[in-house]
């Protein structure tokens, strides 16, 4: 498995607290099938202001420890960046992309997204990006409207769910709409958000054979595999359906749905 969203690096953001915790998590992660990650930590001007600079020195000093380690995974530099005003400038300056693709992670405040939130991922795919939305499912604008994550991902904005939020970890509601998002095929990828292992486990490998057992085997080597090596590599992802995304309104199982795009 390849886990594009994690907060790994050690000290800068509100995940791993130190390098011995870093080396913790890491450990779990291979167990739990992990061969690379990407390194995601939160960008928040006045929070949490890491560059990149800040970045690949922490990247190095934590490569430095997986080769004492001998642990066999492997770190890609990322950000998650929360969406603010200059947002694609600093974007640019730092080059803050994932792994040095053309995808962007994305967050915002859970409550309510700024008035410019749809201009600002045009905005971003005028620039030549491709926004990934973090843990879509967790947004309460989504919650309280569906459609409207719909409308969002059919002009090519695509989605990431947290592993977690397939067993309830962000409450019901959560659960609900993660669920909701893998029934409609609107996902592309699922990633931990791993931030240590105690307050938000990683619970890939759980993902991994809920995915498998309750939709389609091919599923989980899909969204947490295949689309995360063509994001690393820079190529286009994957969707699970064609054309545009819509509600469902019959029984049909996601399992149907995308026999066809598995050809099973």
């Amino acid at each position: 498995m390849i886990d594009i969203h994690t907060h790994i690096l050690p000290g800068i953001d509100d995940g791993s607290r130190n390098i011995k915790e870093s080396i913790d998590i890491l450990k779990e992660l291979i167990s739990q099938g992990v061969k690379e990650i990407i390194a995601t930590p939160h960008i928040i001007s006045g929070v949490y202001d890491n560059t990149r600079k800040i970045i690949d020195e922490k990247i190095e000093e934590l490569n430095s420890e997986i080769t004492t380690y001998k642990l066999p995974i492997r770190i890609h530099k990322g950000a998650e960046l929360y969406c603010e005003p200059n947002l694609i400038e600093k974007t640019k300056r730092e080059d803050l992309s994932l792994a040095g693709s053309k995808y962007i992670l994305i967050e915002s405040d859970m409550q309510r997204f700024p008035d410019n939130f749809e201009n600002i991922l045009y905005q971003f795919q005028i620039a030549g990006y491709t926004p990934i939305l973090a843990h879509a499912e967790r947004f309460a604008p989504f919650i309280n409207d569906f459609n409207y994550l719909l409308d969002i991902i059919n002009r090519g904005i695509l989605v990431q769910i947290n592993s977690g939020s397939l067993f309830g970890d962000y409450g019901d509601n959560v659960q609900k709409l993660a669920h909701k998002i893998l029934k409609t095929g609107c996902v592309h990828f699922i990633a931990s958000d791993v931030h240590g292992l105690n307050k938000r486990p990683i619970m890939l490998k759980e993902a991994y054979q809920f995915l498998s057992e309750n939709f389609n085997e091919n599923l989980p080597k899909l969204l947490m595999n295949e689309n995360p090596k063509r994001l690393i590599q820079n190529k286009e992802i994957e969707n699970m359906v064609e054309n545009y995304y819509v509600e469902e309104k019959t029984k049909q199982t996601l399992k149907e749905k995308i026999k066809n795009f598995f050809r099973i």
